[in-house]
């Protein structure tokens, strides 16, 4: 199926070895950059990425060359309801423990059953729609010590820029039901 670590090794691997030149021309990855702490903010009817400080993403596109293309997921959070850590703060402390601990959390959720619409592990059916954006290209810079803070900035800027364009385009026709507008948080 093609999954693999996300460690920056991994990464690298995949985007520099293979494709049709052998050095990784027209591979791709795709990483969810919230990761395990976005997957606890995930509620219904929002859309909270948490991208403000995650740049590691940026810092291997440049190392690599690849292009990065923003992505944006209508309706993921409607998938699933969870347990809202608002509400429960002693079990988002435990799972926060666990994440620090571990590198990884495990949200309580639930959704429909196979047989049921009640209570289950697979998920509601509502739409999930991909909205894909202009890929941004980058200037590859293979040494990690010449790689420039200000050119890291301003490819993640440009990045954040065209995620809140792609709502700002799509949210009347997929997130119709939204209780809250895109939010990027630490």
């Amino acid at each position: 199926m093609g999954v693999a670590s996300v460690s920056r090794e991994s990464c690298e691997n995949l985007l520099t070895k293979g494709g049709t030149d052998g050095e990784g021309m027209g591979r791709a990855i795709t990483i969810v950059i919230g990761g395990a702490r976005e997957s606890l903010d995930a509620l219904p009817h929002t859309l909270r990425l948490v991208l403000r400080r995650r740049k590691g993403f940026i810092k291997l596109a440049i190392r690599t060359g690849a292009d990065l293309v923003p992505v944006l997921a209508f309706g993921e959070n409607d998938l699933y309801e969870q347990v809202r850590s608002d509400q429960h703060p002693l079990i988002h402390k435990f799972q926060m423990l666990i994440k620090h601990t571990m590198g990884f959390t495990i949200p309580l959720f639930h959704a429909r059953g196979v047989f049921n619409y009640d209570v289950g592990l697979m998920p509601y059916r509502r739409p999930l729609n991909i909205v894909v954006g202009c890929p941004i290209q980058v200037i590859q810079q293979q040494n990690r010590d010449k790689i420039d803070d200000d050119y890291i900035d301003y490819l993640h800027a440009k990045y954040v820029q065209e995620l809140a364009r792609l709502w700002e385009q799509w949210k009347d026709v997929y997130a119709k039901d939204r209780i809250s507008e895109l939010e990027i948080v630490a």
